[in-house]
């Protein structure tokens, strides 16, 4: 069990007295020693762990605990994908917050397309966006999601020429006198299906299950050493 409170991470309830003690004496502030402290999920928990063990390739898995060469391996990137991504972008819709959750949603396509097409940056994006997401399929759409929601939050940190998320649109994505606007709740099913037939697709490919294998060992060989180093003094 861990207890909390602002932010500290304690192993006993005394340890947290303690520490509460010590932000009243250090801020000259009195803390009353009954402010509620809650338990930590057992994943929170690994937080407290050594550096080397809480680099998670996905939510409840360990990088060291990674399938490369795997049957495991689609799954285990799947709930990557879903941890990572479309589970906190629905959470921000649920808490009405269209923008991050859409911001998340065009990292996670970025990604995708790039794993799935591994062509220059403009083409995969694009291509990923035409043929795996439904809503994208009319002229010129993908293009401009690209240059205006891609690249601006990429480069720019916002999205450019008036383009917009709302959860007000019943489409995923419509053209309101020449501006694009993307609903981030029909967006997230749109990216969870794509990313299932991926899956799917890995299962069914080898060659296609070795090239991820191949792009995640180069892109994460930081995160693999540091879990192995961990485990090696364990």
């Amino acid at each position: 069990m861990e207890l909390s409170y602002l932010g500290l991470i304690c192993k006993t309830k005394e340890s947290y007295n303690l520490s509460l003690h010590r932000i009243a004496y250090r801020t000259s502030h009195p803390v009353k020693l009954d402010v509620r402290w809650t338990e930590r999920s057992s994943l929170c928990e690994k937080r407290s762990m050594r550096i080397g063990d809480i680099l998670y390739f996905a939510p409840g898995i360990r990088f060291d605990d990674v399938e490369l060469d795997g049957a495991r391996l689609p799954g285990q990137f799947r709930q990557r994908v879903v941890g990572f991504y479309i589970v906190p972008s629905e959470e921000c819709a649920v808490g009405g917050h269209a923008f991050a959750a859409g911001a998340l949603l065009v990292s996670c396509i970025d990604a995708l397309a790039r794993l799935r097409f591994g062509d220059r940056v403009g083409e995969r994006f694009r291509k990923f966006v035409a043929e795996e997401l439904k809503g994208f399929s009319g002229a010129g759409i993908a293009q401009q999601f690209y240059d205006e929601f891609r690249n601006g939050l990429v480069h720019e940190g916002r999205l450019k020429n008036g383009a917009q998320f709302s959860f007000e649109i019943a489409e995923t994505a419509e053209t309101l006198d020449g501006i694009l606007v993307v609903n981030p709740k029909h967006l997230a099913a749109e990216v969870r299906s794509a990313l299932d037939c991926y899956v799917v697709f890995l299962q069914c490919d080898e060659r296609e299950l070795a090239k991820l294998a191949g792009t995640l060992k180069q892109d994460l060989s930081e995160d693999f050493r540091v879990a192995r180093g961990y485990r090696a003094t364990q």
